[in-house]
């Protein structure tokens, strides 16, 4: 008889089964990362991601450096968050896209349920005013712009727990290319002109004009200036003395003083048409309550036109 071998080998492996604490520890740790990690991640890039709406932005009361914004718009919640709760009040601060932080603008709390009402009516005091200046005249020449905002809020939906999110979010802008606009037609239009004689403070006439507003968003810009030329030759200035570029179509009162020998000469004696005169506008400065406003300047002054105007149209005003 074959003697047994006490040791018997098998190629099955024991199957271990997790006990109730293993289990347990398993599933919280699953969400605990759900809770603690994946909802503030999932925030953090819906937030990141999301592209901002400027339409219906007003900007009023410019001052030096600061100006007050006003907007009312509904957003949609999305990217993975749902229910009811509220991203608490924080302060963004915004840079430029290669770090120089130029405003600090703080934000009021947003309660949402599945979408939310973003209500913005407070003044955005500026930091660096070259910055937000160099930016606008990008803008007005039609370069697109970046600026970065970056904030630390506490997100709270439902009975979870409290989330602390770390925004840092681009926002690109592409430029509206003033010049490229006022030289477009309808951009704006003359509706009338009459000459002042005598002078009245200094201006020998004044006009009224419909204008477009290049921009989706109304901007009060105050006592705007530009100056007129003909030829490379200096013709006069025109002020417009309170302008707000409203959303569409806006009119605005123009105050000017021109040399009217040198317009008449041009209109009888120029290469063009007979009555018909060719102004060059040039952007040159902004004024509110009587203080300079460096960045509504700077895109002031990187704007130009060339307007063709036929004085006949207007003879009737001009020589009563």
């Amino acid at each position: 008889m074959s003697k047994s071998d006490p040791e018997q080998s098998s190629n099955a492996s024991d199957t271990v089964t997790p006990t109730i604490w293993q289990r347990f520890k398993a599933h919280m740790k699953k969400w605990w990362w759900l809770i603690y990690v994946g909802i503030p991640h999932l925030a953090d890039e819906y937030i990141n991601n999301y592209q901002y709406n400027d339409t219906g932005l007003s900007i009023t009361n410019p001052r030096p450096s600061a100006f007050h914004m006003s907007q009312s718009q509904k957003i949609s919640i999305g990217g993975g968050l749902s229910g009811s709760g509220h991203l608490s009040a924080f302060n963004a601060t915004i840079s430029t896209s290669d770090g120089q932080e130029f405003a600090v603008f703080p934000l009021s709390e947003i309660k949402f349920s599945d979408g939310a009402d973003l209500k913005i009516d407070q003044d955005l005091d500026l930091t660096c005013v070259d910055c937000l200046s160099e930016m606008a005249a990008a803008l007005a020449t039609n370069d697109s712009i970046s600026m970065v905002v970056k904030g630390h809020p506490d997100l709270k939906i439902g009975a979870l727990p409290t989330a602390h999110l770390n925004i840092d979010k681009t926002i690109h802008m592409n430029g509206y290319n003033i010049t490229e606009f006022m030289n477009s037609n309808g951009a704006f239009n003359i509706t009338s002109v009459e000459l002042l004689m005598p002078e009245v403070d200094g201006y020998n006439f004044n006009a009224t004009i419909s204008l477009r507003n290049p921009t989706p968003f109304s901007v009060e810009m105050g006592h705007v200036v530009f100056n007129l030329s003909m030829g490379g030759s200096s013709l006069g200035y025109i002020d417009m003395p309170n302008l707000t570029l409203n959303q569409g179509v806006s009119n605005a009162v123009v105050l000017g003083q021109v040399d009217e020998s040198m317009l008449v000469q041009e209109a009888l004696l120029g290469d063009g048409d007979v009555g018909t005169v060719t102004i060059d506008i040039q952007g040159y400065s902004c004024h509110y309550n009587g203080q300079a406003i460096p960045y509504f300047a700077a895109a002031i002054r990187a704007s130009s036109a060339s307007v063709t105007v036929n004085l006949l149209e207007y003879a009737s005003s001009l020589f009563d």
